[in-house]
């Protein structure tokens, strides 16, 4: 009858779609890695079609056909030579259609895979903050088995379960179930074996059953037995067993399937934390969505392999596969690696009151334990997220009508719970909430084992202290609940830089900053037993606008994985093995006052102390959570610098610039600015850095009155909107309003003054402001529209950004000036505030 035989089936598909002609691709695959990203659209969400052929030779007739999906987005059905075979709901787990009944034996068969990735009320995520990316995004496998066979199309995708239902340091039990189908004609009779191998893969024990089978049954087998003095699975010593079940009939094995698993027990106290194998743990790592950079979410395995041991590297022991189950790969590289998961299924953010979205959830929740059971890695079960943040935000909602949602959204979580439940007794439970009294009231945060805290204080909520005295409060008033931290972390971009942090400036300093301190106020509560930094990894989300549009920057990593500061601070306070980093490596150009203000360099490292030496000087320091900061004169120019910790170093240049010298310099370099911000920018094209503000005083350069536009007086950036027309977002985001002059102290010539603009409002008029010889007429509120003069000569009349240009657009506008020695760029307010965003010096 021959074996098994499993290959992937990823190669030369026609794709297409009604906004994609049709084109030769290999899975996996998304119609959504570049228009989600592009300016100005909606990324396509709707239906596209897979199709190829398949020759199935004669000798198939003995076979059972399968195909075997790890993931599609997020309605599929599969025709074979026109006729449906089924339909799969969900685009976050596996499922498995057999297509032996339909198939031609020794002819080519037509296969057809419709994939829609439209929003659909009965299917959950609804609503999120991230890419519903389209298409066949994980691997296609093709799967032939003998007539006798392991069951295969099943919600377990053909998983076999493993559980350990009794574990300790002496002793194990462990069980192993699964379904055997006989698709013959007649009763066969048959034994069944599962071997056991011992995480040196030396084979120990072999179980049998001999049954008998009637044609077209199947039927469930089991084995259990006892184990002396198990090898435990541990973040620090991840040690797999194997398990080899096998089908044999008339002395010929006719299937095999394997598994690995682990021993191992944990408990989650609600006052002492944590403790895996009797051992306190405190878990701390980070959440992680599928897509990168260029891909979308249709990864090849070995970037999930490398996003997960750099996560390892990165001293974690923990990883949230937010929001949904991720590739079958990732769990089998946390059982490698030893990263503990919570795992969980797409209910986000809203629910839909019909039997259709509740059956679909519960079909997900049991996908997903089913297929991943078997990963000693998986200790929770998550089955919602800030469930009712769009009710909480929503202002058209009636009261009857918010009712009616927490009442469903209650019951959902009661079965969900309760299948969980069923289906493994013994993990944890858990899901996440936003910083929100409704859970506490409508009584949704009683239902699972756990509470994850979703937190994002002195990012979205004033005040870093905030957040540890959220969670005293709770734990005070609910002290029987484990509490973990299931999200939090400010927004970052490494083209951001300062030595003076504030919330919402999207600084790589600031990040630290937040991060540092939830750390710290996590190691001080025992009852927290866990935290989990929001992202891992920068992803996509289309309705961002933020200093990246169209990207979530709250990662450790970019977007294409290169790693901002934050991921060497979690080494420093995580890995035991020695460490050091000199911070910056995006930070390199340093701008100071003059020779007496002294240049801020960080220092990471697990050490006590560390070592600074520069070509001049050496310095030392005590470490405080990390962190040495050394505050240093550095003359102009380049500098290396080196740091060292007992037998670490890490060395690092910065090129150090007096800001008094800048005016006098511009004929060698322009002289750039960011405008109404404390930041210095990097433009990643052209490479120029454009210096944070400062006021104007005599013999230098500066601004004139006026103060920082903020947009949300609770935050710093000016606006957070996606400024079109350029991919420089932070530099016109930001801006001086009501500003009266920016002046130069400069020497005789000519010069390139570039004044650069957005207008952040979006209600702002785009009518002519009035008739300017007629003192009578007055504007409206919403006009905004001001004069320009440079040396007393008007350069712009009645600039009204908004008319002239359009809201929410970068506007560059550059003049050539002659200086008799000073450069006065004059704003004459017209109607509304005067702005400007940046200002670029070049002499001619």
């Amino acid at each position: 009858m021959g074996q098994r035989q499993v290959q992937t089936f990823n190669s030369a598909w026609k794709f297409s779609s009604e906004v994609h002609s049709e084109r030769i691709v290999d899975l996996p695959h998304t119609w959504n890695a570049e228009d989600a990203f592009r300016d100005g659209k909606e990324y396509f969400r709707g239906k596209g079609t897979y199709s190829r052929n398949l020759y199935t030779p004669q000798k198939w007739q003995n076979k059972q056909v399968f195909l075997k999906f790890e993931g599609s987005n997020q309605i599929t059905r599969l025709y074979v030579n026109e006729q449906l075979i089924g339909e799969h709901p969900g685009g976050y787990t596996g499922f498995v259609f057999d297509i032996t009944k339909a198939l031609k034996p020794g002819a080519e068969n037509e296969l057809k895979i419709e994939v829609d990735n439209s929003h659909n009320a009965d299917i959950p995520p609804l609503d999120a903050d991230f890419n519903f990316y389209g298409g066949i995004y994980r691997d296609l496998w093709l799967i032939t088995t003998p007539k006798l066979h392991f069951e295969t199309a099943n919600e377990a995708a053909g998983n076999f379960l493993i559980t350990t239902p009794e574990v300790s340091a002496e002793k194990a039990t462990y069980k192993i179930e699964t379904r055997l189908v006989n698709s013959l004609s007649q009763r066969i009779s048959a034994t069944i074996e599962a071997e056991i191998f011992d995480p040196q893969g030396n084979p120990f024990k072999i179980l049998r059953k001999k049954i008998r089978i009637a044609p077209g049954a199947t039927e469930a087998i089991s084995f259990e037995e006892e184990l002396r003095d198990p090898q435990l699975w541990s973040p620090a010593r991840p040690q797999l067993y194997k398990a080899e079940v096998r089908v044999i009939a008339d002395g010929e094995i006719l299937d095999i399937l394997i598994s690995s698993f682990g021993f191992r027990w944990f408990e989650a106290d609600p006052e002492k934390g944590f403790f895996l194998n009797g051992i306190p743990l405190k878990l701390i790592g980070a959440n992680r969505h599928q897509d990168h950079f260029g891909l979308g979410n249709a990864l090849p395995n070995r970037l999930h392999q490398r996003d997960y041991e750099m996560i390892k590297e990165m001293g974690a022991n923990f990883i949230r596969t937010a929001h949904y189950p991720q590739d079958p790969e990732v769990y089998r590289i946390c059982d490698e690696l030893g990263l503990l998961v919570w795992s969980e299924v797409p209910v986000i953010n809203d629910v839909t009151a019909s039997q259709a979205y509740h059956d679909v959830s519960l079909r997900m929740q049991r996908e997903q334990i089913l297929q991943f059971f078997n990963h000693p890695s998986i200790i929770m079960w998550g089955h919602m997220n800030e469930i009712f943040i769009r009710l909480v935000f929503n202002n058209k909602m009636t009261e009857p009508e918010k009712a009616a949602k927490i009442k469903t959204s209650v019951e959902l979580a009661g079965k969900l719970e309760k299948v969980t439940k069923e289906l493994d007794p013994d993990r944890l439970t858990v899901m996440a909430l936003h910083e929100n009294e409704l859970y506490n009231t409508s009584g949704i945060a009683d239902i699972p084992d756990v509470i994850g805290w979703n937190l994002y204080f002195g990012w979205y909520s004033p005040g870093l202290e905030s957040f540890g005295k959220f969670l005293d409060q709770q734990h005070e008033r609910y002290p029987n609940r484990p509490l973990f931290i299931s999200e939090y972390g400010p927004g970052a971009d490494v083209r951001i830089q300062t030595t003076d942090p504030q919330p919402w400036d999207y600084s790589e300093a600031y990040q630290l900053k937040l991060h540092r301190s939830y750390l710290n106020q996590v190691l001080e509560r025992d009852y927290v037993f866990g935290m989990a930094a929001w992202n891992f990894a920068d992803f996509g989300s289309s309705f961002r606008q933020d200093a990246m549009p169209y990207i979530n920057q709250k990662g450790l990593v970019n977007f294409d994985r290169s790693k901002k500061d934050i991921y060497y601070y979690y080494q420093a306070r995580l890995l035991e093995e020695p460490m050091i980093y000199v911070a910056g490596e995006n930070f390199q150009e340093r701008y100071v006052e003059n020779a007496e203000d002294k240049v801020e360099i960080t220092i990471f490292s697990n050490a006590s102390e560390v070592t600074l030496t520069t070509s001049e000087e050496s310095y030392s320091a005590k470490t405080e959570d990390g962190i040495a900061i050394f505050k240093i004169p550095l003359p102009e120019g380049k500098n290396q610098v080196m740091a060292t910790a007992g037998e670490v170093s890490h060395s690092r240049t910065f090129e150090v610039h007096y800001r008094e010298n800048l005016v006098g310099r511009i004929g060698k370099k322009a002289l750039t600015i960011n405008v109404g911000a404390h930041v210095q920018y990097k433009d990643p094209v052209t490479g120029e850095i454009w210096i944070a503000d400062q006021e104007y005083k005599e013999g230098s350069f500066g601004y004139v009155g006026g103060e920082v536009f903020q947009k949300d007086r609770n935050k710093i950036q000016g606006t957070a909107s996606d400024i079109q027309g350029t991919e420089n977002d932070p530099l016109f985001q930001t801006m001086r309003e009501g500003i009266e002059a920016y002046k130069f102290d400069v020497e005789k010539g000519n010069y390139l003054v570039t004044l650069m603009f957005a207008e952040p409002q979006f209600n702002a008029s785009e009518a002519l402001i009035y008739n300017l010889s007629s003192s009578e007429e007055k504007p409206e509120k919403t006009v905004r529209s001001f004069d320009i003069m440079i040396n007393g000569r008007l350069v712009q009349q009645d600039l009204n950004l908004a008319r002239d240009y359009g809201k929410i657009r970068a506007v560059t506008i550059t003049y050539e000036v002659q200086s008799e020695g000073e450069i006065n760029v004059e704003f004459v307010e017209n109607s509304g505030a005067t702005l400007i965003s940046a200002i670029k010096l070049e002499k001619l």
